[in-house]
């Protein structure tokens, strides 16, 4: 199947889809068909070729897509003409080659949804300011391609240009035109032309569609751009790098994602700066002596105020000092007193100090530790129990509380509230999952709380224990919170978006594998956490991913996830200790699982994945010895080496299906695939080495399996 020339568009609507039982995979396409899609472009997201046109295939046969013939855009094999390459056509179509160029996309804001007549004015205006702009550009260094409710502009003129065309057509806009907007996207890179189905010139290529998609992320009257052009641009003069302001990393409906920078500045055009007159340089020149004698009348008042201001304290000290010997001689003419033992008070008042601090913090105070449960009693509507409390100074003043219980779902060690600080530091925390929906109604305890060794317990499934604080606003609302647990560390921001760091850590449910590093940004809402997005390293190989995790009645989870480069065997064990495989693995995979409970969950997900191993080995089995010396009783043991290894794996509880299976080694070619149920094993396989032999069976465990 020739994936590039098969477009396809779906045949039944959103309700009745939505009413359909089919594949993930399936599901995986549909949600990404958007008017006409070529399948080779949605093979660029990690689908296999085999894996992709079973599942295309069972698209057609159930009637949810239709095929359309693909849209020529090829001029290969074309005779061109002298008419086609005759003087006044653009260097676009006098070349067959691929272009780099630049690329202005326009959009009129919400074109589609105003009455017909306001259509073409606004459409005729547009025109107008198009033109008006690009017309001194020559008609061989430029194309513009009509896309109905805008414009696209290729441009092989000096990229600077093309920047001013935009920020000129935004002025205009402002300036005349306020009933209508344009979003605008400029995009650096190849193009080619052909001609459409209906004769008429058309841009292709990357250069093109990049420029329509970062124009999809702007607003009316904004005009933003890619990384390429930025990176051009912005090094021909050190007026450019002020132009533009980064806006980070957006992902189009195809996932793929573009460095986006905003024009947030304006230049005017040289043809726009008016030359000074002689009036204009005459007053400019007056007015700067006049400056000049301002500020040397203003320092010459600064210099006498000073010359003032030094006589005074020259003054103010003479006093002090005739007031200090008047002083002086009045003393001496006085009798002399016997002095107060103030050292001797200080002394007595510092040791009696040193004995209260030393046994304060052996002092049971019993009431303050009623006082605090009654309170912490009607803030939270608990039964709340403290056995003991303490006061101590050092090294802040502080109340102490130890064996602290809220409820049935909360126990902390030690608890101690820092005075005149407004903070709680909790030691030895347990609670369970219920806790995490009653502290929003318990209300703030504290404008900061510090967490250390807190063990969280999610239906009954522990989670490792982690450390960390929380910050509040002083009307309760959360600002802020942190947690660092082995290896990983979490930053929580306003929204409940999270962003986790770790380095040699394995997720605290499902295979417990740890990476050598992870990054991965989410947001939390009630009742649900999604996993925007997340990249690993680890088992000489990269991964990634997103997800989402949604708890209630019942718990849901589900994901898509790849990985490349890893090495499959030493990853294998964390999966399976009786299956010994090893190669460089690439695969890519969807999960999804519901379960009663959070235990459960990651019990027997449903998955799917398209795999491939390359340069490898399968070992207790060896496919070879089987067919040139089968054995009665089948054969078992050996190792079988492989170039590749490809296939699709689907699996349900705790039996996994290997479909469309197909191994190389050397001259050997082998396919087919089995099922692996509850540790054992059923399949066939077809060989063909120096000739086709008959179907091999496959059985026995995955321990000890047996070719027959």
């Amino acid at each position: 199947m020739d994936l590039d020339t098969v477009y396809i568009r779906t045949e039944k609507g959103d309700a009745e889809l939505a009413n359909d039982q089919f594949a993930l995979e399936l599901h995986d396409i549909l949600s990404r068909v958007d008017g006409m899609m070529s399948a080779g472009e949605m093979m660029q997201d990690g689908w296999t070729q085999a894996n992709f046109e079973a599942s295309l295939q069972e698209l057609l046969d159930g009637g949810y897509i239709q095929p359309l013939p693909a849209v020529e855009n090829s001029d290969e094999g074309h005779e061109y003409s002298e008419e086609e390459f005759a003087p006044g056509k653009s260097k676009f179509a006098r070349s067959r080659r691929t272009l780099i160029a630049s690329v202005l996309f326009l959009d009129i804001v919400e074109y589609t949804r105003k009455p017909v007549a306001d259509q073409f004015r606004i459409k005729e205006e547009f025109n107008k300011l198009v033109y008006e702009l690009v017309r001194e550009i020559p008609d061989d260094d430029r194309i513009i391609i009509d896309t109905g409710d805008g414009a696209a502009l290729g441009f092989l003129a000096d990229p600077d240009r093309v920047l001013s065309i935009a920020v000129n057509l935004r002025l205009a806009l402002e300036a005349s035109h306020p009933d209508f907007q344009v979003r605008m996207g400029i995009n650096l890179g190849p193009v080619k032309l052909v001609a459409d189905m209906n004769g008429r010139e058309n841009l292709i290529g990357d250069g093109v569609n990049d420029a329509n998609r970062v124009m999809g992320f702007a607003n009316g009257n904004q005009i933003l751009v890619s990384r390429s052009f930025f990176d051009v641009v912005s090094r021909l003069s050190k007026e450019n790098q002020g132009l533009f302001k980064y806006q980070g990393v957006h992902r189009d409906k195809h996932r793929r994602e573009h460095e986006i920078y905003e024009v947030v500045a304006e230049r005017a055009d040289e043809e726009q700066v008016r030359e000074k007159t002689q009036e204009e340089i005459k007053a400019e020149r007056l007015e700067k002596m006049r400056a000049r004698l301002d500020a040397a009348a203003k320092a010459e008042a600064e210099a006498e105020a000073a010359k003032l201001a030094r006589e005074r304290i020259r003054e103010a000290a003479e006093t002090e000092m005739r007031k200090k010997a008047e002083a002086r001689m009045l003393s001496e003419r006085a009798p002399v007193q016997k002095p107060f033992p103030i050292r001797a008070i200080l002394a007595a008042s510092a040791v009696f100090l040193v004995i209260f601090v030393a046994i304060l913090p052996f002092v049971p105070l019993e009431f303050l530790a009623r006082h605090v449960a009654s309170s912490l009693a009607n803030q939270t509507q608990e039964t709340v129990t403290i056995e003991s409390a303490s006061f101590s100074l050092f090294p802040t003043p502080r109340i102490n509380l130890k064996q602290v219980s809220i409820g049935g779902n909360l126990r902390i060690s030690r608890a101690s509230e820092i005075l005149f600080a407004d903070t709680v530091l909790f030691e030895g925390v347990a609670a369970d999952q219920d806790v995490l929906r009653k502290i929003p109604e318990w209300g703030g305890l504290a404008r900061k709380i510090e967490l250390n060794n807190v063990t969280l317990s999610l239906e009954g499934r522990p989670l490792p224990a982690f450390s960390g604080g929380v910050d509040l606003g002083s009307d309760g609302s959360f600002r802020h919170a942190h947690i660092q647990s082995g290896g990983m560390s979490a930053e929580i921001s306003p929204g409940y978006r999270i962003d986790l760091d770790a380095k040699n850590w394995a997720l605290p449910f499902g295979p417990q594998c740890p990476w050598t590093e992870i990054h991965a940004r989410a947001v939390a809402s009630d009742g649900e956490v999604k996993i925007l997005s997340w990249d690993a390293s680890g088992y000489g190989g990269e991964w990634s991913g997103s997800g989402s995790i949604a708890w209630g009645e019942p718990w849901r989870a589900s994901g898509r996830f790849k990985g490349k480069n890893l090495d499959i065997g030493n990853l294998m064990p964390f999966f399976s200790a009786n299956a010994k495989v090893a190669g460089t693995l690439e695969f890519d995979a969807a999960m999804a699982s519901i379960a009663p409970n959070f235990s459960g969950l990651f019990d027997s997900p449903r998955f799917n994945a398209a795999f491939r191993i390359s340069d490898g080995k399968i070992g207790n089995i060896d496919i070879s010895q089987a067919i040139r010396s089968p054995s009665p009783g089948g054969t078992r043991g050996g190792e079988t080496k492989f170039d590749a290894l490809s296939g699709a794996l689907s699996a349900s509880g705790k039996d996994y299906r290997y479909d469309q299976m197909k191994m190389t080694s050397g001259l050997m070619k082998v396919s087919g695939g089995f099922v692996l149920r509850e540790g054992n094993l059923s399949g066939r396989m077809n060989v063909s080495l120096d000739r086709v032999y008959p179907p091999l069976a496959l059985d026995g465990s995955l321990s000890d399996p047996v070719i027959r």
